[in-house]
């Protein structure tokens, strides 16, 4: 199973869809792999970009956000 494969098992599981993705690699990806991941995954970072410290901020600042878009969501939907 390659990543994309995993993303989109991942994303037929509903109770597994709202969880975000970050993708960290170091492949170039090409304009097609950028098509086969949007709208699955939150953000793609390429390795190497970034020290060790720089990763987990962008990581956290990503997971973050994406918590705080989710219960904004949550809180528009509830009566």
């Amino acid at each position: 199973v390659d990543g994309f494969q995993f993303i989109t098992a991942l994303r037929q599981q509903v109770k597994w869809r709202s969880l975000p993705i970050v993708v960290v690699t170091a492949l170039d990806l090409t304009p097609a792999d950028h098509l086969r991941l949007n709208g699955y995954v939150e953000q793609i970072l390429q390795k190497g970009a970034y020290d060790t410290e720089e990763l987990l901020r962008e990581v956290h600042r990503l997971v973050v956000a994406c918590v705080c878009q989710q219960t904004a969501h949550a809180k528009e939907q509830t009566p």
